[in-house]
């Protein structure tokens, strides 16, 4: 396998780039068809859309397509409304989205013909804000056979507000992130925020903003700047922050995109397990506690082509510079046993600068569900292909450190399964040097959501593994507690390379008092491991809550308790706890994709 892994990502590249030859920019005509299950809604949304057909005495036409737009109406639903346990005099101190500003997210307007894909595509835009919790769109009937009116249906979540996340274990308070923040400035989207961060030893203070539109353009901007803090000293410890621009690919007819992103990063590194920093220990038998000091820069600057409708062909040009500088301070210690920790878990540091070029092919199909993710708002995932190719040369006559070449390729399956999914991919990244491969790594993931099982729910099984068969930038991964293995302590184990694989039986939501809840019992097995003899498999068991709260966000709120079926021992010697809990948000693990990471604020 390793002698023949650069030939072949070589040969995936050339195959993964034929498509180019025969794109097409993109076009109306010929599109893709809807969603598959596009009009299924939860209980929760067939409420809303009645109560607001009701008020606008309409009715729903069941065949729109390529009727004419005559009208469209919009209506941005309060957070709190008469279904809601809590009064309505309360919306006073939030801001409504303006008509304008959903107005302006739409690809159709009046005297257009209606098309579902388009309606779709404007779904999926509007669902990435996140000011919006829910959104639908449905047609009404005209005042003409041929013509058609556009209800679109938005809920704002609380504008003004303390956003926080927190992952509360056994041991303690582990993290509580807050960024408290008016969401939607003067109805418009524009996001202005404050951010406070605590971790055992250390507290992050920061500002920042973020527009999805600059007036009526569609570039995207968003800038932040924090400061570290050591709780000890009271002295300031690290600084990161960054700023981005960018225009979307809002719209799959859409033939260019681009954006420009710099960040930066000087803070102490430092794991924690349990809410206790946790502590390196030798083979010598000294110990030193696990941090080590991160200075991390990087710029980007990409350009985007895309081709095709239906099925889609991306092809992104840059250029970047990423530096990452890892150092240890020590005092007073036996200097084997820093020269262990060094070599055991601090990476390598390393700058890369040079240009790229990125392939992404992948099909416009998508299947709408509900009782996924986000419990009972619609979601829409990508059906089909989903392939990523990608090749950076770094260069040291450009200020690199060394002479490298990055290749990257991706390659993913997705199969709807009636109202569930069936999702395939594999990872390979290989980076040779004129005389060697320095770094090279593969991983298979399979994901699988069950159809729904009568009145019970759905079965969720997600299994992946990550393999570095060459490791020069000494990368590792740590596992345990707030996601792959529930019932043992957050961070426990560490290693270069890890397996897991998660099965929940994930109960359908009750709504009560407009909170949609579900239960959760989950079975958990992995590890993380360096080399074949410290490789052993753990297990864990548990039970867990998910809450939504639609006036608040689309993402739920989760607590698990877990138990684990064996009981290694910690740092110290002592076998660890017979179980472990864990409070924080959004499911334990979400529905993988190989899709490029979005760099803007838009999600796109």
């Amino acid at each position: 396998m390793r002698p023949g892994t650069l030939r072949v990502s070589l040969v995936a590249a050339a195959i993964g780039a034929l498509p180019l030859l025969s794109a097409r920019p993109a076009r109306a005509d010929d599109p893709p068809p809807p969603a598959e299950r596009g009009s299924v809604y939860s209980p929760y949304e067939q409420q809303t859309i009645a109560e607001v057909l009701a008020a606008l005495r309409a009715t729903e036409d069941p065949a729109p397509e390529g009727k004419t737009v005559e009208r469209v109406d919009i209506v941005p639903l309060d957070v709190l409304e008469e279904r809601d346990p809590l009064p309505r005099w309360l919306n006073v101190f939030h801001v409504t989205s303006q008509r304008s500003v959903i107005r302006r997210e739409l690809l159709f307007g009046e005297r257009d013909p209606y098309q579902q894909v388009l309606v779709d595509e404007t779904i999926r835009n509007l669902r990435r804000l996140p000011q919006l919790s829910l959104v639908l769109i449905l047609a009404t009937r005209g005042s003409t056979p041929g013509r058609v009116g556009l209800l679109v249906i938005t809920k704002d979540v609380w504008s003004l507000r303390l956003n926080w996340n927190a992952t509360l274990t056994a041991g303690g308070l582990e993290l509580l992130d807050m960024q408290p923040a008016e969401w939607n400035f003067l109805g418009t989207h524009q996001t202005l925020n404050g951010h406070f961060q605590y971790q055992p030893l250390s507290y992050t203070f920061g500002l920042g903003y973020v527009a999805p539109r600059l007036g009526d353009s569609r570039v995207a901007t968003m800038a932040s700047v924090d400061v570290v803090v050591n709780r000890n000293s009271g002295k300031p410890e690290g600084s990161l922050g960054s700023v981005i621009a960018g225009q979307p690919l809002y719209s799959a007819l859409v033939p260019w995109a681009w954006d420009a992103s710099v960040s930066w990063e000087d803070v102490i590194l430092r794991r924690y397990i349990n809410a206790q920093l946790a502590r390196y220990v030798a083979p010598t038998g000294g110990s030193v506690p696990f941090q080590y000091d991160a200075r991390q820069y990087q710029t980007n600057y990409e350009l985007i082509r895309s081709f095709g409708w239906d099925i889609k062909h991306d092809l992104t040009f840059g250029a970047g510079i990423s530096a990452s500088r890892y150092t240890t301070n020590f005092q007073g210690v036996d200097p084997a046993t820093v020269s262990d920790f060094d070599a055991a878990n601090v990476p390598v540091s390393d700058t890369r600068v040079g240009p790229f070029v990125q392939y992404h092919g992948y099909r416009k199909r998508f299947v709408r569900v509900i009782d996924f993710d986000t419990l009972a708002l619609q979601e829409d995932y990508s059906l089909g292909h989903d392939v990523v190719f990608r090749v950076a040369p770094s260069f040291r006559a450009l200020g690199a450190s060394r002479d490298v070449l990055e290749l990257y390729g991706a390659v993913q399956y997705t199969i709807a399964v009636r109202d569930g999914l069936f999702r395939a991919s594999f990872v390979s990244r290989t980076e040779p040097e004129v005389s060697r491969i320095a770094d090279a790594a593969v991983q298979p993931t399979i994901h699988f959501v069950s159809p729904t099982v009568g009145s019970l729910g759905r079965i969720v099984l997600d299994a992946t593994t990550v393999y570095r068969w060459r490791n020069y930038l000494n990368q590792t991964t740590v596992l345990g507690g707030d996601d792959r293995l529930r019932g043992y302590p957050t961070n426990f184990f560490i290693g270069s390379n890890y397996v897991s694989y998660n099965v929940e039986l994930r109960s359908r939501p009750v709504e009560i008092l407009s909170c949609e809840l579900a239960g959760v019992g989950f079975f958990d097995a992995g590890t993380a491991w360096r080399g074949e003899s410290d490789f052993a498999l753990h297990k864990s068991l548990g039970i867990g809550l998910r809450a939504l709260f639609p006036q608040l966000d689309r993402i739920v709120f989760r607590a698990d308790l877990g138990f684990p079926l064996d009981r290694p021992l910690d740092a110290t010697g002592t076998p660890i706890p017979p179980y472990a809990f864990l409070v924080s948000f959004s499911q334990a693990f979400l529905t993988p994709t190989v899709a490029p990471a979005p760099v803007l604020p838009t999600g796109q």
